[in-house]
């Protein structure tokens, strides 16, 4: 900002009303606008607001085809009986969409009911596609059924938040933690306040704490974070030809003559990590983009050239790119990008303003990171580094090994330890298929000390003489690791942790309802701050512990037990 009111009506031709709108850009570029008109007849036989959908042929315009999203169809969604300001009907209300991709798949959260009383709440729809073809009478999109028939992902809580609603999405400023903005009444009913909580996903389903009335662990900050406030470049840079100067919180490289000029960041990056940079053309037409170099001497560069292409190449095979994709003809090069490069074991990802992304396997992993510029000037900012991945598994020819994950030295010789030949990635899991007596245990990321980690995780198969269990291993050492996991005893499950280290006294054990179903989704999440251990179980917290910091490698692990784990992630904490 500041921003300007451009002056343009997009809906006022198609609709007499419509307010809420959302932008939404699909990984194929397209633009759609989600907004909230009135229904008057829809099929459900429900009159009041809802949501609909219509693309963007540009800023201003809209196709002109609105589809079908989420009608009012609940009766939990009733505004007000017999609404007097609508003749008389019974109006119901759903309102505010949020769109978002995850896993292949579409999210649509709304809020539903009356603003300013008790029954207003956020819950969700799916749906394979951004836009259905039925036009106003499509069924593409589904709304959630709920958990035990609550269909509710934020409600309020009957005394400290109330009428908590119109929720946005935002990733955290690491790029690795995800959070829900909304706004919500409390006691006082001065006025609705904006409030924020984390989002999770346990496998295709999102989960968050909200509403919360009670302090939260702040946004953790990326390991490292650039905005070029200073107007020198700091000693942890280093150039290589070009022009370098820093103003207005970016980094310029002004001479668009150099032939290649680099501006290398001295910090090693991890094992795992995930890269965030803004970067806009200035003039010259050649290339500008980031360099990633390994310890071996090989590179992967990423290189943007304005009016055609965003191209991965390979230093071992300069010839011609790894892999290519044509930029929009839309794309303004002047304009700030944002480039989000992760690497995972051997699987790089570089996605382009959230455009699909470009995936490709490196020979090496790279542990330093540069700013370049090729026949160019260009322009970078807002940089931040975290360590960090997610595993989602969606690529069958993506093996465990090339996603990182290896059997540590020395759990082989265990008795009944598992090897990787007992792993493999299918149908968006890693599956462990051995039930054989024994443990098998799977690690990955390097160590540290502080950290957040999760994995969904479900049952396939049981051995019927042991007693079968699955979850997360926090690993120090052969002789060390601690395990957080799902256990059967007898006729129940129950949350149990147990060391191998005597130094750790009592191991805590939760005994789980007799309901609990270990064949289904499971969500275990573990923090680690200092000498407390924080353990959630499908979501809310459950134990907490206190045991001496140490760095630690996360990993799973099964006993006595095939199972499937998906949404495998750990970021590491400042």
């Amino acid at each position: 900002g500041p921003f300007t009111d451009s002056g343009q009506d997009l809906t006022s031709s198609l609709f007499p009303w419509a307010i809420d709108p959302h932008v939404f850009r699909d990984q194929d570029g397209q633009w759609y606008l989600y907004m909230t008109i009135e229904y008057w007849d829809d099929p459900g036989g429900f009159i009041g607001s809802g949501n609909i959908v219509d693309r963007l042929i540009d800023p201003f315009t809209l196709q002109g085809h609105p589809t079908r999203v989420t009608p009012p169809q609940h009766q939990w969604q009733l505004f007000e009986a017999q609404r007097e300001a609508r003749g008389g009907v019974d109006w119901y209300t759903v309102e505010g969409p949020a769109v978002m991709r995850h896993r292949g798949r579409y999210y649509e959260m709304f809020s539903g009911g009356c603003y300013y009383r008790d029954n207003y709440a956020v819950s969700y729809a799916t749906s394979d596609t951004p836009m259905g073809q039925g036009g106003m009478h499509d069924s593409s999109w589904h709304d959630w059924e709920g958990a035990e028939g609550q269909a509710f992902l934020i409600r309020s809580d009957g005394t400290y938040m109330i009428s908590p609603g119109h929720n946005s999405l935002v990733p955290g400023p690491n790029n690795a933690e995800l959070y829900t903005a909304y706004h919500a009444w409390q006691q006082d009913r001065a006025a609705r306040r904006p409030c924020l909580d984390r989002l999770f996903w346990h496998g295709d389903q999102p989960w968050t704490a909200a509403p919360t009335h009670t302090p939260q662990p702040a946004p953790a900050l990326p390991r490292l974070r650039e905005l070029f406030e200073e107007p020198v470049l700091q000693p942890c840079w280093r150039q290589y030809d070009g022009r370098w100067s820093v103003s207005n919180g970016e980094v310029a490289q002004e001479d668009d003559t150099a032939v290649r000029a680099t501006l290398q960041h001295r910090d090693r990056v991890s094992a795992a990590w995930l890269l965030e940079v803004n970067l806009r053309h200035i003039t010259g037409a050649g290339s500008y983009g980031v360099l990633l170099q390994s310890d071996a001497g090989t590179t992967v560069s990423v290189s943007i050239t304005p009016g055609s292409q965003l191209a991965v190449w390979s230093g071992t095979s300069p010839a011609e790119p790894v892999q290519t994709m044509p930029l929009p003809a839309a794309i303004e090069a002047a304009a700030w990008h944002q480039l989000i490069i992760s690497l995972s074991g051997s699987a790089l990802s570089v996605q382009f303003d959230y455009l699909r992304p470009l995936e490709v396997l490196v020979e090496h992993p790279a542990h330093t990171f540069s700013l370049f510029t090729q026949h160019c000037s260009a322009a970078f900012s807002g940089i931040s580094l975290t360590d960090h991945f997610r595993d989602e598994f969606l690529n069958n020819r993506q093996t465990p090994a090339l996603l990182g994950w290896s059997v540590e030295a020395g759990t082989e010789s265990e008795p009944g330890s598992a090897s990787l030949a007992h792993w493999r990635v299918q149908d968006g899991a890693l599956e462990q298929t051995s039930a054989a007596p024994g443990a098998h245990i799977v690690l990955k990321s390097p160590l540290h000390e502080q950290y957040e980690c999760g994995a969904t995780m479900m049952l396939h198969r049981a051995n019927e003489q042991g007693l079968s269990a699955l979850g997360l291993v926090a690993w120090h050492s052969t002789e060390e690791k601690l395990l957080v996991w799902l256990r059967s005893s007898q006729a129940h499950w129950a949350l149990a942790v147990e060391s191998s280290s005597s130094t750790h006294g009592a191991n805590p054990w939760l005994d789980l309802p007799e309901t609990f179903d270990p064949f289904t989704w499971h969500t275990i999440r573990l923090r680690r701050r200092g000498d407390q251990l924080t353990i959630y179980l499908d979501g809310p917290e459950v134990l907490t512990l206190t045991i001496p910091p140490r760095p630690e490698r996360s990993g799973l692990v099964t006993r006595d037990a095939a199972a499937a784990f998906t949404g495998v992630w750990q970021t590491g904490l400042p």
